[in-house]
């Protein structure tokens, strides 16, 4: 897997994060679009500008594309927070460079389902559309942003507690257990991106 970075989140995620900077990162896209021609295809750049106007209603959609074009705005809405230093929460990425298998039950063989799920979800990616079906798809095959709202995280931390005493303290478990206990001790959402 590739890198991984965790941060507090709002209580909701990423989701009014997102939508309060629609306006700037709009504004960011147009001019990174206008260096790139043909990079950002004229329907992204008229989807954050509704998404700035209407909110959290231009989420909202039937259409399978259109998802997709919000999951593809999330990956450069990511790159624009990185680039302008806009990332909201606090990182609490460990600091050793660790790599997280995609799947919980090799790790820990003894891990409920619903661990795995919570495992399974950090890494999938979530995406801010609202669409009947749609599940996030990344648009390079690569990045993910995934986020787990407070009360989530307490339970995920509570459920990964128990087998704690399995864990080493170099071993990715551990790392995510300690993240999980801070975001919980926080009172936060818990976002995971992958890069």
């Amino acid at each position: 897997m590739n890198a991984v970075y965790f941060e507090f989140g709002a209580p909701d995620g990423l989701r009014s994060r997102f939508l309060a900077d629609a306006a700037e990162f709009g504004c960011w896209l147009r001019g990174l679009a206008e260096e790139l021609a043909g990079e950002y295809p004229s329907a992204a750049l008229d989807k954050v500008a509704e998404i700035a106007v209407r909110g959290a209603a231009a989420l909202k959609t039937s259409d399978p594309g259109e998802a997709r074009l919000i999951d593809r705005l999330m990956h450069d809405y990511w790159n624009f927070c990185t680039m302008t230093s806009r990332h909201g929460g606090e990182d609490i990425t460990p600091a050793a460079s660790l790599r997280f298998l995609p799947e919980l039950s090799p790790s820990l063989p003894a891990a409920s389902g619903e661990l795995c799920s919570y495992y399974r979800r950090l890494f999938a990616g979530d995406s801010m559309a609202e669409c009947s079906g749609h599940s996030y798809q990344s648009p390079d095959g690569i990045f993910r942003w995934s986020w787990l709202l407070p009360h989530e995280v307490v339970d995920f931390c509570d459920k990964l507690e128990i087998h704690a005493s399995h864990f080493g303290h170099q071993d990715v478990l551990f790392e995510l257990l300690t993240v999980l206990r801070l975001a919980k001790q926080e009172g936060s959402s818990l976002l995971v991106s992958v890069a």
